[in-house]
């Protein structure tokens, strides 16, 4: 019997076979598609109960007392970020305005026109960092003028700004990303990526 089996397997097929292979071939595919999808079945949609917080007194030595009622929860894509982390227009305006501030004296410094101590809205941090590692410039790129030509917001928060710069000099194009914190003194640039 297995021989027998063996041999009609492996006889080339006929014409006439086609067809009916094929349609064995789908009938598979769609009754396993079927089955997956059964199997892959949740059951009905759970809905999202939001309970209103129940407020109990705190005692001095609890722990109630020293955790804050709400965790503040990150921004995600797919949703608005909570009231206490989305920025205000000013936050936006007040950035984008430090940022430029830093690039006129931060692209001063970098083509050799100006001090790292004449870059203004940039963090004592970064200040440092731009005098420690002073750019060497040729004369040929001494001689260009940079400009910004789009400053572009990537995510504000009210505590942190990624703002993305693009400057053109005349040669070439090329992007500067800046990262800002807001400080009690005002936007400061504390990070740069060129």
């Amino acid at each position: 019997m297995v021989d027998q089996l063996r041999i009609l397997f492996n006889r080339p097929l006929q014409d006439g076979d086609r067809p009916r292979l094929f349609a064995i071939a789908v009938a598979l595919i769609a009754a396993s598609a079927g089955l997956f999808s059964l199997l892959d079945d949740a059951g009905p949609a759970r809905a999202l109960r939001r309970e209103a917080p129940v407020s109990r007194p705190a005692t001095a030595g609890s722990a109630a007392a020293i955790v804050p009622a709400s965790t503040p929860v990150a921004p995600s894509e797919e949703s608005d970020p909570p009231a206490g982390l989305r920025p205000a227009p000013a936050d936006v305006t007040r950035s984008k305005r430090a940022a430029r501030r830093f690039l006129a004296g931060y692209l001063r410094f970098s083509y050799g026109h100006g001090e790292a101590g004449q870059v203004r809205s940039a963090s004592p941090q970064l200040r440092a960092e731009l005098a420690r590692s002073r750019p060497r410039v040729p004369s040929s790129e001494r001689r260009r003028r940079p400009r910004i030509q789009l400053l572009q917001s990537n995510g504000v928060s009210r505590e942190r700004a990624d703002l993305l710069a693009l400057v053109g000099d005349g040669a070439r194009r090329y992007s500067v990303r800046l990262q800002l914190a807001n400080t009690p003194t005002g936007w400061l640039v504390t990070g740069l990526e060129r």
